[in-house]
């Protein structure tokens, strides 16, 4: 990534203040004592081959990390960025890429390093689509953000439209079945049956003697 000059500036600065987070957190250990002049490479520390010299390895790898987190933070030139709590998954949209967007918004956004995970998991659910919604809540206990994206990652695929039009046909069979239970025989008053289905009618014309002429109960012929 190329900086323009506002964004080397931006850049800079707040790769300082991640390098002085890192001196605080040195203090009382092997590695206190170091300024931020001397982690961000000012003179005399100026050259790759005298930092490699005076620095320990795990203190190179912080100066590193620090550049890396301050790079992540700055947003692309002309371009106008959401607030991290706007970001929302589509309907139809893959929900890797929308913890993708989520997680550089927050990286960008949010310094913090001890909220970020927390802010990235609660919004993973609050703005994720409602069939993604739907699986999260369905899941037992307290699920890792890994065993989410593997449940999530199943939403749209054939077998997820499959599951998904199998739940709607038995819900519509029980309420189909529920609305028939509470119908009422017209004849016998009595739920559970049409009257065409009455067996009250079945005994009835079971009683009845059939005409041997026309074979109608009752028939007088």
């Amino acid at each position: 990534m190329i900086l323009s000059d506002s964004q080397f500036i931006l850049w800079e600065a707040k790769w300082r203040k991640i390098l002085n987070d890192y001196g605080i957190k040195y203090q009382g250990g092997a590695n206190a004592g170091f300024t931020v002049a001397q982690l961000a490479g000012d003179p005399p520390l100026d050259s790759a081959a005298r930092q490699a010299r005076f620095f320990p390895r795990d203190v190179l790898t912080d100066i590193k990390d620090a550049a890396r987190k301050a790079m992540v933070q700055i947003p692309p030139a002309g371009v106008t960025e959401s607030i991290f709590t706007e970001v929302k998954q589509g309907p139809s949209e893959p929900f890797a890429s929308f913890i993708d967007r989520l997680t550089l918004a927050v990286d960008r956004q949010v310094t913090d390093e001890a909220v970020k995970s927390y802010l990235i998991r609660c919004l993973a659910f609050a703005n994720a689509n409602p069939e993604c919604k739907r699986v999260i809540s369905a899941m037992p206990g307290q699920p890792t953000m890994a065993e989410i994206l593997e449940a999530c990652s199943k939403v749209g695929t054939p077998q997820n439209v499959v599951t998904i039009l199998g739940d709607q046909v038995e819900k519509a069979v029980k309420e189909a079945l529920a609305n028939f239970q509470q119908r009422q025989c017209y004849q016998r008053g009595k739920q559970g049956h049409f009257k065409r289905d009455c067996p009250e009618l079945a005994k009835i014309a079971g009683s009845l003697e059939v005409c041997p002429e026309c074979g109608i109960p009752t028939c007088s012929a």
